[in-house]
């Protein structure tokens, strides 16, 4: 019963973001800044949301005979469960507001709340490891870090920038989502900082080769490249050498790519 309850909890305020991104969505076509209202008001739940599971679910007693609570350190999950979500929320709330198409704005909320909810669901589950997010909620964070690149490449192509300033800003977008990634793994250092950068060059190029294509293939193609990347990451992190497993990734977004310029 106490698990029922608690998945209530996180779909009433899955309701209310939802509720309130849709809402947004209106006001970024009417007159006024009753959207800055609203985009803010959604930020706050969301926000509310993980400072409550942290607040429930971020100690446990060392043992069952003693009442000594040992708690999680919110500086060590501030990134993970405060600024990555963040981010990710932001970034919907921009596409919306640059997007023209009202069921596309639709369609969009409901893949990003079902994403929302699988976060929530992950991070409750994965405060019950103190040291540690579990395996499982940092794939859950990977994507989400897929699904914002693309939120902002899609805003970025949709303001009309010259290829110079597009380029500067796809760079800076994928280094610092990038950078996240490393730090979801908690595997900051001087080399990964290195190759966070020159990864962030590699998809930086790669999407302005499809510059003069329609806005929908640029994100795509520059998603395709950033997925590629953190899917080779995730397979060292995960201490796998097998050639073969670092053969996959390629061809899986090798078929996609086909797909993509084929639509």
């Amino acid at each position: 019963m106490k698990k029922k309850i608690e998945i209530k909890n996180e779909l009433l305020y899955l309701a209310l973001i939802t509720l309130v991104t849709v809402y947004f969505s209106y006001t970024t076509h009417i007159a006024g800044l009753m959207y800055l209202v609203t985009g803010t008001l959604g930020l706050l739940l969301l926000l509310t949301w993980f400072v409550r599971a942290f607040a429930l679910y971020s100690g446990r007693r060392i043992s069952q005979y003693s009442e000594v609570i040992q708690r999680i350190s919110i500086r060590d999950r501030f990134f993970s469960y405060f600024v990555l979500p963040s981010v990710f929320y932001i970034s919907l709330l921009a596409y919306i507001y640059f997007n023209t198409s009202t069921i596309m704005d639709m369609v969009l909320i409901l893949v990003a709340s079902i994403q929302i909810l699988i976060l929530f669901l992950n991070v409750k589950s994965s405060l019950n490891k103190v040291y540690t997010i579990a395996a499982q909620t940092r794939a859950v964070f990977d994507f989400i870090c897929i699904s914002t690149y693309f939120l902002l490449l899609s805003v970025l192509i949709r303001m009309g920038l010259t290829i110079f300033p597009f380029l500067g800003l796809v760079f800076l977008s994928s280094f610092i989502l990038f950078w996240f990634d490393v730090k979801i793994h908690s595997r900051e250092s001087l080399v990964a900082f290195l190759l966070s950068f020159v990864s962030a060059i590699f998809v930086s190029l790669f999407a302005c080769l499809f510059f003069s294509s329609n806005i929908f293939i640029i994100p795509a193609v520059g998603t395709l490249a950033f997925y590629l990347i953190l899917s080779l990451w995730n397979i060292r992190f995960a201490g796998k050498v097998r050639l073969v497993d670092y053969l996959l990734p390629f061809l899986y977004s090798i078929l996609a790519l086909i797909l993509i310029l084929n639509l």
